[in-house]
């Protein structure tokens, strides 16, 4: 069929409701917004795929011009071949930008938005503390974070600042400190490696801001940023940089995190009691954002440092560490 290969993304969703109507196991709870004057008739019960289509973004023409597909679809064998392929393919299932006739849509998540990225499209705009709904098994449960739709297109979910208030944040903290988060999230902070990790199970970026004292900016980026769960001590994936600021990221890939109390690190001391701040130490740093706050050029490397722009003995005034979903 010609229309089969350009509307393939909207097809894997029909083959996706048709399983699910089929296992009142799977996601039969789900409750969907209503969505009146589309199509009638239970032809591939219209209804629940039209509402289902549309909570994820889709434009109602896109539904129609799929819908009509469906008497066809359902009588062919490759609509059945891929029944169970689809139940495993829900389970990874994030937004992302489809075409439907030349057109780009957004998918969103129909409980609430997942991250900062999710509010931008729902019309979020500006800077501030949000809540948002990050836990895949638990999606009726929301968290507060610092969202920045001011920054490169916006949709960033920021994780960490150092700024230079009259009141500093100490970032020398235990393990449990850094797993909870500390801070104040519209100042000095740090979310928290697990909801970090949480955050990252999607694919994600990286982007990191910095300043020195003498109004100097750089910024670097990483299409790929993962933080992996507290079993494996919140294990660092990161790649694929572009920026000004230099790639000081790609030392710590595949690194564990160490705090003072949590040594992960591959030197024989404890990188973050030498350089007080918990971080991906490997043995031990071309850079850490997490350091002492010291005021520009220092003797020793123990500052809030980025080598790869100004070396590791000037400690720099601001930096901001933030994430978004990547699609591609």
């Amino acid at each position: 069929m010609a229309g089969m290969k350009t509307l393939k993304p909207l097809v894997w969703v029909l083959v996706w409701v048709w399983v699910v109507k089929g296992d009142p196991g799977s996601r039969a709870d789900i409750n969907l917004p209503p969505t009146p004057g589309l199509l009638a008739g239970d032809q591939c019960q219209s209804v629940a795929v039209s509402n289902l289509l549309q909570s994820f973004g889709y434009s109602a023409s896109c539904v129609a011009s799929t819908l009509a597909l469906c008497s066809q679809l359902k009588d062919e064998a490759m609509f059945t071949s891929h029944m169970e392929d689809m139940r495993a393919v829900i389970h990874e299932m994030r937004p992302s930008e489809r075409k439907c006739n030349g057109r780009d849509v957004v998918q969103t998540n129909p409980w609430g938005p997942r991250n900062c990225y999710d509010l931008q499209v729902m019309g979020d705009s500006g800077r501030g503390l949000r809540q948002i709904h990050p836990y895949p098994d638990k999606p009726n449960e929301t968290v507060t974070v610092y969202c920045d739709h001011t920054v490169d297109d916006g949709g960033w979910l920021v994780f960490q600042r150092r700024t230079n208030t009259t009141v500093r944040e100490n970032f020398e903290r235990t393990w449990t400190e850094y797993e909870v988060g500390f801070g104040d999230m519209e100042e000095e902070f740090w979310m928290g490696l697990d909801l970090l990790h949480v955050v990252t199970l999607l694919p994600v970026e990286l982007r990191v801001d910095l300043a020195d004292y003498e109004g100097n900016t750089r910024w670097a980026k990483y299409r790929v940023f993962k933080v992996g769960p507290t079993q494996e001590h919140y294990r660092l994936k990161v790649g694929q940089y572009s920026g000004d600021a230099g790639d000081v990221m790609k030392v710590y890939n595949g690194m564990q995190f160490t705090t003072r109390d949590g040594d992960h690190d591959e030197s024989s001391a404890n990188c973050a009691i030498s350089y007080k701040g918990g971080w991906w130490f490997k043995a031990c740093h071309v850079g850490n954002l997490n350091g002492y706050p010291h005021v520009g050029r220092v003797s020793t490397a123990d500052g809030i440092t980025w080598g790869e722009w100004l070396g590791n003995n000037y400690s720099l005034k601001n930096t901001t560490l933030m994430i978004r979903p990547v699609y591609s």
